[in-house]
This record gives structure tokens, C-alpha cells and sequence, in this order.
């Protein structure tokens, strides 16, 4: 009987810096070179010829080219592979190569030689939403994008770049007890459970109310951020935990 799940887990990789071999120099090189030169990958492709859109990523100093076919050994040195070919032998030869050598390797729309897929994206300014159907379908997959990018609304852009805005606050704030207390832990979360001054995951929920977004609708940011700032507590004096000053 075939496999009738698939074992891939959703996570969000750190590609600053990271060496990326992409094989190939066409339409679908240039749809993964985009994201990959955007999340600051180490980029090197190898391919006879590029289309114009390649090149130009190749002439800004953003991708450096190898102009041949792919030969034996090209993987070495690097930590992820990406494939862009349509040649299924070529593919495979790629991804065995990769494997042995514990390289990560995805070849597009090629489950059988992808250690890893990727997903539909829908981004707008720091906040990212992904979708996927395990490589079951590439329409669906873009339909599921297409509708998260409907979603990525101003007021949910301008709700994250508040979070995030607030919550610099909040860690200031927590370093400033925690100097003061015993208690205090490595981070994350920094703070105890019983500190007074400890914002909870289910208090930062609960800020986020109807009010809070309908500011946010309404184009009011300064006013947004005033009540999410009352909401959770930061505009008022540091509490005294209960146990500072006695003994540990």
C-alpha cells in the first residue's frame, strides 16, 4: 500500500549566510533565486545558459554562475542543493550525490528527490504565511496563497509591526526587574511565573481585541499602541515582587 501521509514538518529555516547550490538557469531557477537572494543566502548556479532574469540577479553581485552543465562533486561545500530542472535522471544523480553527502536537497516538482518542499508564500512586511499540500497539489497550493495574501490586509501588517513594536517594550521591561531579582532566568522567558510583572502568552491574546484592530482599520496607530500598552500593563510602575529583599 502506498504512503498515504507524508512526513514533512513546517519550519521557517535561517538562510543568512547559508552556501545554496540552485542547478539550473531557467524559469524555475529564478523563482527560487528570488526568495533565496532575499533571505540572504550564498547562491551558486550551475547552468549552460540563464534566462535574462537570472542573469541580472547574476550581474547585480547577488548569484555567482557557473556556465556549464552540472558535473559529479558540484555539491561539495555546500549545505543545501535546489534543483531546477525538468530531467528527472539528472535530478536523481543530483539528490543521491547530496544525500550521501547529508546535504539537503529539493527538486521542483520531483517529491522523490526532495529532502524538503516548498511552500506557497504569501509575505507582507515581517509577517509570513506559508501553505502547502505536501507536493499533492501545486494548483491548490496556489490557491491557498492567493487567499492569505487576501488576508495580509493593512490592518493585520500594521497589527504585526505593533506587536513587535510593543514587545521590545515589554523585554526592556523585564530586563529592568530582573536586575533587581533572584529569580531571574536565562531567556526565554526571563522572568518567573509568579513575577508580578510577567505578561503572559494569554494576556498578549487578549489584547488583541476588537478595539485594538478596529484602531488599527482606522489608520489610528498611536492610538492603537496606547491601548495595547494599557492593556498589557506597561504603562504603569514596575510591581514589587512579594519575595524581593528576603531571603532565597
Amino acid at each position: 500500500m502506498g504512503k498515504t501521509s507524508v512526513g514533512y514538518y513546517p519550519i521557517f529555516v535561517e538562510m543568512e549566510g547559508r552556501r545554496v547550490l540552485l542547478v539550473g538557469g531557467g524559469r524555475v531557477a529564478d523563482e527560487k533565486l528570488g526568495k533565496l537572494v532575499d533571505a540572504g543566502a550564498d547562491v551558486t548556479i550551475v547552468a549552460p545558459e540563464l534566462i535574462s532574469a537570472v542573469r541580472e540577479v547574476v550581474d547585480r553581485g547577488c548569484a555567482t554562475w557557473r556556465p556549464r552543465v552540472y558535473e559529479a562533486g558540484d555539491v561539495r561545500g555546500f549545505e543545501v542543493v535546489m534543483i531546477a530542472t525538468d530531467d528527472g535522471a539528472v535530478n536523481a544523480g543530483i539528490a543521491a550525490e547530496a544525500r550521501e553527502l547529508g546535504i539537503w536537497v529539493n527538486a521542483a516538482d520531483d517529491a522523490a528527490n526532495c529532502d524538503f518542499i516548498l511552500p506557497s508564500l504569501a509575505k507582507r512586511g515581517r509577517i509570513a504565511l506559508a501553505a502547502s499540500t505536501g507536493g499533492a497539489s501545486p494548483a491548490l497550493a496556489r490557491w491557498l496563497r492567493e487567499r492569505l495574501e487576501e488576508f495580509l490586509s493593512d490592518e493585520v501588517t500594521a497589527l504585526g509591526d505593533l506587536l513587535a513594536e510593543v514587545r521590545v517594550r515589554a523585554r526592556e521591561r523585564d530586563h529592568e526587574c530582573a536586575a533587581s531579582c533572584d529569580r531571574t532566568r536565562p531567556p526565554p522567558p526571563l522572568l518567573c511565573e509568579a513575577c508580578p510583572n510577567r505578561i503572559s502568552n494569554d494576556a498578549w491574546q487578549a489584547a488583541i481585541d476588537d478595539e485594538l484592530r478596529s484602531l488599527l482599520r482606522a489608520g489610528d496607530y498611536e492610538a492603537a499602541r496606547a491601548r495595547l500598552v494599557a492593556s498589557l500593563g506597561l504603562d504603569r510602575p514596575l510591581a514589587i515582587p512579594e519575595w524581593q529583599g528576603q531571603p532565597a
